[in-house]
């Protein structure tokens, strides 16, 4: 075999390893996206079945879906009222599997409000609506407590320099105080989770805590 020959047959030699790399990469990658895939689809149907003991109840309960990007009051499986997110971020554990309770939500000055009554059939779903009367007195910046270490932070986006000056106070909790007890509670292995959630605008935030009385339960859908 001459030089050519040679050259040819170890550029050969190099092809065939280099295809054998490639498909080895491809399966690799389909045997992974398979696992994740089947693993998003359990998270769903867990997810899906706690949804429907709590669609059994006539209480009032929220779903924050945050691949898509909205947060929905439901009763008995009926859409009441929809936010839309803006923008999300969070720090330590992912959201629990199953539903969690709203214990209280913080605010400087918190308001007082109406209990809301949950409809009974579809023609008063589709009749509720927010009373834009008490709206008005409603914090555009909040904080929900739903326990075992989890809490969402809730603001309004910032446009302007009073609204951005009102929002030090949550920038502070966000970026100092979360990752700082973050990292406490990975030290002493203790649960914690915080969410950051955006609304587009100041009435979006204000309906949405006039919405949530505490002791309302809801579900957390992970991305």
């Amino acid at each position: 075999m001459n030089r050519a020959e040679t050259v040819t047959e170890s550029r050969r030699a190099g092809q065939r390893r280099l295809g054998r790399a490639l498909i080895c990469i491809i399966a690799c990658g389909l045997f992974h996206g398979g696992l994740a895939q089947e693993k998003n689809l359990l998270i769903q149907n867990r997810l899906a079945k706690e949804e429907l003991q709590l669609a059994g109840s006539p209480s009032l309960y929220f779903v924050i879906y945050l691949e898509t990007g909205m947060i929905i009051l439901k009763s008995r499986g009926l859409t009441l009222q929809e936010w839309k997110i803006e923008k999300h971020n969070s720090w330590g554990d992912a959201p629990p599997l199953e539903s969690v309770t709203l214990q209280k939500k913080s605010t400087l000055f918190p308001p007082r409000r109406t209990r809301i009554k949950p409809p009974d059939n579809e023609e008063e779903a589709a009749a509720f609506e927010l009373d834009a009367l008490e709206l008005k007195d409603m914090p555009a910046r909040f904080t929900l407590y739903l326990g075992e270490g989890m809490r969402i932070y809730v603001r309004a986006k910032a446009d302007g320099f009073f609204p951005r000056l009102g929002n030090i106070g949550h920038f502070f909790a966000w970026y100092v105080w979360a990752p700082m007890t973050n990292l406490s509670s990975e030290l002493r292995q203790k649960p914690f989770a915080a969410l950051q959630i955006v609304l587009s605008h100041k009435e979006d935030a204000q309906s949405l805590y006039w919405a949530l009385p505490d002791g309302i339960k809801g579900l957390i859908y992970p991305l």
